[in-house]
């Protein structure tokens, strides 16, 4: 058990800061004895199990309901799909056939047949047949409680700051227990597709994954979640507690609700040069009006996630209309779409992209669309079509060189020419961007600026691939830094030959909203900045204090440096002399 003060780096899932006291939950296996029965007892055991199902799918359609009013449409098919498994009647009419044949307690027969299914799924090489178990495995749980006459979770609030530690949780538990008041969790595994991460960000509640080291954690010690960084403090000091309640301040959902009292937006420098300053999203959330009407624009939507959600990728019409929604909902500003960054670490099974050593590394993003033509052309005349309001733009990913540009370019322009050809209204004069997320496309920006309508920097991929380290890799997290020399020369890079030809150049990392960093790429000559929504008050009214022609000046001196940490001191330097 930790006794100390003791810092973890994992992998963040759901950004936010939380502070509080742990609640250990431990995986209820919820222990089924194997009983004998008679024949006379199969009809009350079949029984027990119909009306154990038929709660379980009162329950779930009430988490699905509540999800809607909540969240919205594009979390509940997560529900969607546990109530399918719940009321697979193929499955329910197995088990009441083996508890007849058996001559075994419902209870018991259930639960081997689904651990039968589940041990298949678990040694599935597919990561979305792997991912199945947990939801069958949360359906079952409801099951099993239900026939062992208990309710599935209590309701009663827990105590104020908790934070709920446990190997993992699914979907409808998270609800749950954001319900009952959490305010964060520190998980054992977790990443940042999953259903549950989906749950938590649209939620805003703070989700980090630390592996085993969760099960050293005392009960009722004190925890400092950072679910944007993936980190956790055990038993912090003092010190780490004020300071981190200043920043939860800064980047809560209070944040956002702040956002209402910006007056300029988008903000301009003390010398009257506009910084674009947009927000990054995933899927429709809370936030979303607050930021529609202050005008300010989505710079980054990653539309993976809406085939993550569906497991499958939708086909024209539901695309269309999603987009549609959110172009719509965003009327008075710009909308980047994303086109679906996916590879082999994240496909379903069935597509032709075959599992990868290093997917990383491997076909993804724009490359994997490029190799699957009908599926990108689906989208891109989704896109298209959707972009009638004239505010969508399109935007490319793990563009690696101008090949690739030019053969998504030439798709884009087919797919418009069959909309004409249907006479599909759509925006003719529809922006193509390409995200600069790779060494090589920041090598080459100058030419890739030529047909390119806007740059998009990525720089949280950018430094993985620059200084080689996973930024999940706890190992090797030393080298993962966007400050690092390095990766800010190619940015720097970038963002010159952006400007040569006259391209609107966005950066859309995490560096984006971090204030020690802003000076930095204003005075390079970044144009627009796209972030956490709860970044967007700090950011703009730094700006606001900043002179463009000074922080020029700040450029040389930075990329000089031979280190992170001189690169870190001298940025400080600046921004105390800022702020005095």
């Amino acid at each position: 058990m930790i006794t100390r003060r003791k810092a973890f780096r994992g992998v963040p899932v759901s950004s936010g800061i939380a502070l509080g006291y742990a609640r250990i939950i431990h995986a209820d296996s919820l222990r089924v004895d194997e009983i004998t029965i008679t024949v006379s007892r199969v009809k009350a055991e079949v029984a027990a199990l119909e009306r154990a199902i038929a709660n379980t799918v009162k329950e779930l359609e009430a988490l699905r309901n509540s999800a809607g009013r909540k969240i919205g449409s594009s979390v509940v098919k997560i529900f969607d799909a546990q109530l399918l498994i719940a009321n697979d009647r193929d499955f329910i009419e197995h088990v009441r056939d083996q508890i007849l044949l058996r001559k075994r307690n419902a209870g018991f027969v259930y639960n081997s047949l689904v651990r039968k299914t589940t041990l298949q799924l678990k040694n599935s090489p597919d990561q979305y047949m792997r991912q199945m178990v947990q939801d069958i495995e949360a359906v079952s749980h409801r099951v099993l409680s239900y026939l062992g006459g208990n309710q599935t979770q209590s309701t009663v609030p827990l105590p104020r700051d908790t934070i709920v530690v446990g190997q993992s949780f699914s979907p409808g538990e998270v609800m749950r227990y954001r319900q009952r008041k959490v305010s964060g969790f520190l998980v054992g595994k977790g990443g940042t597709t999953s259903h549950t991460a989906l749950i938590a960000r649209s939620l805003m509640v703070p989700v980090a994954a630390i592996g085993d080291s969760w099960t050293d954690i005392p009960d009722g010690s004190r925890v400092i979640v950072d679910g944007t960084k993936g980190t956790a403090i055990i038993n912090p000091t003092d010190t780490d507690w004020a300071d981190y309640q200043k920043l939860r301040k800064r980047q809560g959902p209070a944040a956002i609700t702040r956002i209402k009292k910006l007056r300029k937006i988008p903000p301009r420098t003390t010398d009257g040069i506009e910084v674009r300053i947009a927000v990054n999203l995933e899927f429709p959330g809370p936030a979303d009006e607050i930021l529609s009407v202050q005008k300010i624009p989505v710079g980054l939507y990653r539309t993976e996630f809406l085939y993550l959600e569906s497991d499958s990728f939708p086909d024209e019409e539901e695309q269309c209309e999603y987009y549609r929604r959110i172009a719509e909902k965003f009327v008075g500003s710009n909308v980047v779409l994303r086109t679906f960054d996916l590879g082999s670490d994240k496909m379903l099974s069935g597509l032709p992209i075959p599992p990868e050593n290093n997917p990383a590394l491997g076909c993804r993003g724009v490359r994997c669309m490029l190799e699957m033509p009908d599926i990108f052309k689906t989208q891109i005349r989704a896109i298209l079509r959707a972009s009638i309001h004239g505010n969508i733009q399109i935007l490319l990913p793990m563009i690696s060189d101008l090949s690739e540009l030019k053969k998504a370019r030439r798709l884009i322009s087919l797919a418009m020419f069959e909309l004409r050809k249907q006479a599909l209204p759509f925006d003719e004069d529809i922006q193509v961007g390409v995200m600069i997320e790779v060494p090589s496309a920041a090598l080459t920006a100058d030419s890739l600026a030529r047909s390119a309508d806007f740059f998009s920097i990525g720089t949280n991929d950018l430094t993985q691939y620059t200084m080689s380290a996973d930024r999940a890799n706890t190992r090797v997290s030393r080298l993962y830094s966007p400050y690092q020399p390095a990766v800010l020369q190619l940015v720097n890079m970038a963002v010159r030959a952006a400007r040569k030809h006259g391209v609107p150049v966005d950066v859309c990392g995490e560096v984006a909203g971090d204030p020690l960093a802003l000076p930095l790429l204003v005075g390079m000559g970044v144009t627009g900045l796209s972030m956490n929504p709860s970044r967007i008050l700090d950011v703009c009214r730094l700006v606001q204090k900043i002179d463009s022609q000074l922080v020029r000046h700040l450029v040389g001196p930075v990329l000089a440096s031979n280190s992170v940490a001189a690169v870190k001191r001298k940025l400080q330097s600046f921004r105390n002399a800022l702020e005095n």
